[in-house]
C-alpha cells in the first residue's frame, strides 16, 4: 500500500483538482433511492458523539457482538473523534451525569414529603420524570461508563484508526471552510473537517487492503447543516467519497444503525431456523 499515492488521491479530490460528480449528488439527495447494499457490504465510521449511546443501548452487548464478529465490513474510527471524545463528550457527560443524578435524588425526596395538596401535581411530575429516565438515563447511569468501555474495547480490537498529515490538509481546511464546503463550516474549528480525511483515509486503507465494501456510513448525532440535512447527507460529501471511492455514501443516528443490526441479527436466526 502506497500511503502517499493514497494522499494524492485524497488531496486531489477536496481540493477539487480531481472532478466530483456534485450535480448528480444534489439529484440523488432529493430524490434518495433505498439502498441496494447490505449491512455486511458496508463500512461503517463512527463519530465520538455515538460511544455513549452505542453503550447505553438497550442491547448494547448485542451490538458489539455483532460488530465485534459478525460484520465483514471494515470499522473506521477517525483519529481526531478520539480527542473530541475526552474533550467534548466524556467531560460534558460526566458532570451532567453528577449534578442530574443529585438533582433528582433530592427533587424525588421532596416530593415525597410533599404536602397531600399537591399530591395530583406531584403524581404528574412522577411520571415526567420517569419518562425522562427511559429517555436520557444513560446521562447519569454509572454503567454506561463500562458499556461504553465495551464498545472502546471493540474498536480497539477491530477498527482502523487513521490520522491524516494535518500539515498537508491545513491549507485545504481553510479555504473549505471560507467556502463554506462540508463538513464543519457551522463551526469555528476544524475539527470536524479533520474526523471527515481521517474518515476517508481510512476507507481507502481499507480497500488498498483488500476490503470489500460497496457502501461507506458514517455514524453521527451531529444534526447540523454542515452533515445532513434531514439525515440526508450533504451531497458535496457524498459526491467526494463517489469520486475516491467509487461508492455510495450514507450518515446514520446510532438508532439507526441499531436497527438495522438488529435486523441482520433477526435474518441471520431466521435462516438459521430454516
Amino acid at each position: 500500500m502506497d500511503l502517499a499515492q493514497l494522499e494524492r488521491g485524497l488531496v486531489g479530490v477536496l481540493s477539487r483538482q480531481t472532478p466530483t460528480e456534485s450535480l448528480a449528488a444534489l439529484v440523488t439527495a432529493l430524490k434518495p433511492d433505498a439502498s441496494t447494499a447490505s449491512l455486511a457490504e458496508t463500512a461503517i465510521g463512527f463519530d465520538s458523539s455515538v460511544f455513549l449511546r452505542l453503550g447505553a443501548h438497550r442491547k448494547s452487548e448485542d451490538i458489539v457482538d455483532y460488530l465485534n464478529s459478525k460484520h465483514a465490513g471494515p470499522l473506521i474510527l477517525p483519529g481526531q473523534a478520539i480527542q473530541e471524545f475526552w474533550n467534548n463528550q466524556l467531560q460534558a457527560v460526566d458532570t451532567i451525569a453528577t449534578n442530574l443524578k443529585k438533582k433528582f435524588d433530592a427533587f424525588q425526596s421532596e416530593l415525597r414529603k410533599a404536602d397531600p395538596y399537591f399530591s395530583a401535581y406531584a403524581d404528574k411530575i412522577e411520571i415526567l420524570l420517569e419518562e425522562f429516565r427511559t429517555q436520557h438515563g444513560h446521562v447519569y447511569d454509572e454503567a454506561t461508563v463500562r458499556k461504553t468501555v465495551a464498545v472502546l474495547e471493540l474498536l480497539q480490537s477491530r477498527a482502523l484508526v487513521p490520522y491524516a498529515s494535518r500539515t498537508t490538509f491545513k491549507d485545504i481546511a481553510s479555504y473549505r471552510k471560507r467556502t463554506k464546503t462540508p463538513p464543519g463550516f457551522k463551526d469555528d474549528g476544524d475539527g470536524d473537517f479533520y474526523i471527515w480525511v481521517d474518515f476517508l483515509t481510512g476507507l481507502q486503507m481499507a480497500k488498498a487492503n483488500g476490503a470489500k465494501f460497496e457502501r461507506a456510513i458514517f455514524v453521527c448525532r451531529d444534526q447540523k447543516l454542515d452533515w445532513s440535512r434531514a439525515g440526508i447527507a450533504h451531497p458535496i460529501l457524498a459526491a467526494e467519497i463517489k469520486a475516491l471511492l467509487g461508492i455510495s455514501f450514507e450518515i446514520w443516528s446510532d438508532e439507526k444503525l441499531n436497527t438495522e443490526i438488529e435486523k441482520a441479527l433477526s435474518d441471520e436466526s431466521t435462516r438459521k431456523g430454516d
